[in-house]
């Protein structure tokens, strides 16, 4: 695979497929699984069990943009080569998805996104804010590193990692189990992200996490 900086958006796919190039490489699929379902499925249950390490073992960093980049290394390790790589395409113009409208890859993107962790540094990592002041840095920032959206693949995971480290080291607690696959409050959660995204305001995101953030456990020392 070409290196990261001169990737262009074919260059992800196995050639003549849409599916992304992966690292379960055979004899007959020299690019990785070419099933777009069995992908998937390989997919979710690897990165459900980083997941699971990260919550015990959270990655040390200073959330700043190469805290999110480990966090993605580490959950897509055993799926695609690029883990961790900021996307390279495409690059000129805004990146169409589902309808949806994200960062040109290259330097606009990596600037917008410095300047969210900017942000979050600024603020003290949102310590020491009114319950409301919270919820609402938080849905904003969020809001606005989705429409970054970072990564080729795994935006929305790498998010929830980081963030619920990032709520913790601000003492509140991010309820992981309403974000599972199989709870209606991820398809709420996904619907208040768009709308963010499509319109720029971030009051459904608020509420919605309002509902997922909750005070941090008192210890029992």
């Amino acid at each position: 695979m070409k290196p990261a900086r001169e990737r262009a958006w074919d260059d992800y796919f196995i050639p003549g497929t849409t599916v992304l190039r992966n690292l379960f490489i055979s004899e007959p699929e020299p690019f990785g699984i070419e099933n777009p379902a069995t992908l998937r499925e390989r997919e979710e249950f690897f990165t459900s069990l980083r997941i699971i390490e990260l919550r015990e073992h959270p990655i040390d960093g200073h959330f700043d943009y190469a805290h999110l980049k480990a966090i993605h290394r580490h959950l897509f390790q055993d799926v695609y080569e690029w883990a961790g790589e900021e996307r390279t395409a495409p690059t000129g113009g805004f990146m169409s998805k589902d309808g949806h409208r994200y960062f040109p890859a290259g330097q606009p993107l990596t600037d917008a996104a410095e300047v969210q962790f900017h942000r979050i540094a600024a603020h003290d990592y949102f310590r020491g804010l009114s319950r409301r002041a919270f919820v609402d840095m938080v849905a904003e920032v969020w809001g606005e590193l989705n429409v970054i959206h970072s990564f080729r693949e795994g935006n929305t995971r790498t998010q929830l990692v980081f963030f619920a480290q990032l709520i913790a080291h601000a003492g509140w607690n991010l309820n992981h189990s309403l974000f599972e696959p199989s709870n209606s409050f991820r398809d709420e959660f996904i619907r208040a992200r768009f709308e963010s995204q499509d319109s720029g305001s971030n009051i459904s995101l608020a509420k919605v996490l309002d509902l997922a953030i909750t005070s941090a456990p008192r210890s029992s020392n």
